[in-house]
């Protein structure tokens, strides 16, 4: 299972890091096998890859932290569209306007 979340606050940033983060402390999005291969089909993590210089793939953990790189997340979320599944799409919209708002990130394990 793959998982993107956003820690709700700082101390709760620094649980995640450290494994010890409880689910009350974040929100999440469990993906399915399907999810991930749409999300990838999209097109979606590779913009935010060549845009902020991650590697948001199969096998790695990967996070964006900073006020700037949520941000432009945010505007390459906006953009794109996932015409079979535009709810997930809104869910990883949510957690990228959460870790703004709250000044955290979110975090990529796959």
């Amino acid at each position: 299972m793959k998982l993107i979340c956003t820690p709700l606050t700082g101390e709760a940033m620094f649980l995640l890091d450290l494994n010890a983060c409880p689910n009350d402390q974040m929100e999440r999005v469990l993906l399915t096998s399907i999810e991930h291969q749409q999300l990838l089909k999209s097109g979606i993590y590779e913009e935010i890859n060549d845009s902020l210089k991650k590697i948001i793939d199969d096998y790695e953990d990967e996070h964006i932290n900073t006020s700037e790189e949520l941000t432009e997340m945010l505007r390459i979320l906006k953009k794109n569209s996932l015409p079979e599944n535009p709810e997930l799409l809104e869910k990883i919209i949510h957690l990228t306007q959460l870790a703004i708002d709250r000044k955290t990130g979110v975090f990529f394990y796959f």
